[in-house]
This record gives C-alpha cells, structure tokens and sequence, in this order.
C-alpha cells in the first residue's frame, strides 16, 4: 500500500528566487528593502522565494533575524508568492524553533539543508534528524536541500523511497547537485509522487529538457524573464533560441564567479533599483566601482 500523504502540498510550477538578504552598512540586517524585493519579483512573474538559504546568508544570520525576516517576507508577499522557509542550521534547537516559528508566521513550506560538520552517517541518520527537526513543524510540506556544499551526499533516489511514508510531510527535494542523471531518477522515485525542483541555473536548460517544473535559483532575482524564454523555446523544442539565451546565463554566471556569488548577485538587483547593501563576513564586500561595474556589464549582457 502507498503511504498517504498528510499535508496538503501542490507541485510547485515557474521559477523561485533565492533570496538575498539585506544588510545595512553597519551589517544589520536591513528589513524594510524586503517588500521592494517582493514586488521586483511579482514584476517577473517569479512565482515563489526561497527565504533565508544559500543566497540568503541564513547561515550568517541569528534566530531571531531569521524569524523577523520571515515576518516580512510573510508580509510583502500577501499571497502572491510561494514562501519557503530555508530553517537549517548547525543546532537542531534552533533548526526545531525556526521550523516551528516558519509555520506559526504563515509560510508555506519549511527546507532545511543537513549539518555540515557532524554529518548525518547514513541515509536513514538524515531521515532520524529531519523528523527530529520538524518535530513542531509537522502542517508545512518540506522540501529537503540536496547540495554538495553540505557534504551529505547520499544517493537521493534512495533517500527518496526510504522516506516515504517516514517523513510524513516531505513534498520534495531543492536539487541543487550536478547530477543530471540522479535528477532524472528522482522525478520517477515513488511513482513521481515527489517534487524535484531544480537549482543550478547554469544547467536550467537541461533540466527542464529532462522534465523540470519548476527551479529555485539566486539569478532569478533579476533575470526571470531570460529564464522563461529559455524554458518557453525548450517546450517548443527550439534549442538554437535555448543555446543562444543559456549563452547569456553562462556569462551572467561568470561574473558571478569572478566577484563573489552573493555579492555580485546582490549588486545585480540594482538594475531594478533595489538597493541590498553588503554582505557579512567572510564573504567579501564589493567596492561601489565593482557594484557599478557589474551592473554595466549585466545590462552589457542583456539580462532579460
């Protein structure tokens, strides 16, 4: 017998920004820049954020910053976006209270990326510690974050057919690992029950070739509109408009790598005049001529 559901979960469709978190000059945390990234969004037709991740800095961020940045998000969002809450961390306390407090405030699902210094030992250890972190969190659907910066490297199909029916409110996984054939394993895991969103945008193209719904990505933030037209010339079968659009991802990239990921995608925003501030340490801060400079050579680029 199939294991029964017991939350109500949707399949997730369109693109979902990974959000930047703000920070102020004197490194606090700049909530009020946070509707304006909401309706930067809205404008794109992104149809969901990923709050406090990889890009969020959620990580460089305490519990009580993270709690009062979901407050906003909450806020801005007013229903227009599909909310999920990044609530990893490195102590399951705090991981068990920002699951609680992400349901409590009205996102919409929880995500949680495994410890990354004492590591979950075997594929049914990360299933033992996800129960244990969404223990007061059991209403949202939960999207586990499959990432090779995290160290936890277990086969995810597995991972899949081992959880079913023990991790009573997964909906899915963030599929962020360059393993195009694992991804395509997981979307048939379980009768493709689960949801398998994408993650790495400079392999979106194939991805959504493969069969991808919907992806979670940083380039969102200020790009969606060359996303889906990539997406709209793959269903179409058009690859010469998909190669030459996913050239222009590639170079975006690039410069991503040359400046620093979360820097230099914050600087990005600015070509939709959102101002996202500096980053916390140890990521390096840019210099005003660096943001400027990579502005130029996005809108150079053509970024939508």
């Amino acid at each position: 017998m199939k294991a029964e559901r017991t939350v109500k979960t949707k399949k997730l469709q369109g693109l979902i920004a990974a959000a930047h978190t703000a920070f102020n000059a004197d490194g606090s945390v700049n909530y009020d820049v946070i509707p304006k990234q909401a309706a930067m969004l809205v404008k794109q037709k992104v149809t969901g954020v990923y709050v406090s991740g990889t890009t969020g800095e959620g990580v460089h961020c305490s519990v009580e910053e993270r709690k009062r940045v979901m407050d906003a998000w909450v806020k801005a969002a007013k229903g227009r976006l599909f909310l999920i809450a990044h609530v990893g961390s490195l102590s399951l306390p705090d991981t068990q209270e920002l699951a609680k407090y992400a349901q409590d405030v009205g996102m919409d699902a929880t995500s949680i990326v495994p410890p990354c210094f004492f590591r979950p030992g075997s594929i049914q250890g990360l299933i033992d510690y996800i129960n244990e972190a969404l223990k007061y969190a059991q209403k949202l659907p939960f999207y586990y974050y499959h990432t090779s910066m995290s160290g936890v490297t277990f086969d995810m199909e597995a991972f899949l057919k081992a959880a079913d029916g023990k991790i009573k409110n997964l909906a899915g996984i963030k599929f962020n690992y360059p393993d195009l054939y694992m991804y395509q394993r997981c979307i048939r895991a379980c009768g493709g029950k689960y949801d398998i969103t994408w993650g790495i945008d400079e392999w979106f193209a194939g991805a959504v070739a493969l069969g991808a719904k919907s992806a979670i990505g940083s380039t969102y933030n200020y790009s969606a509109g060359l996303y889906y037209k990539i997406w709209d010339a793959v269903k179409k079968g058009d690859f010469k408009t998909s190669e030459k659009y996913m050239k222009k991802v590639c170079d975006i990239v690039d410069i991503l790598v040359e400046f620093g990921g979360v820097a230099a995608g914050k600087a990005m925003c600015a070509v939709h005049g959102v101002d996202l501030g500096t980053v916390r340490v140890p990521l390096k801060a840019l210099t005003d001529a660096q943001k400027a400079d990579i502005v130029k050579r996005l809108k150079k680029i053509g970024y939508r």
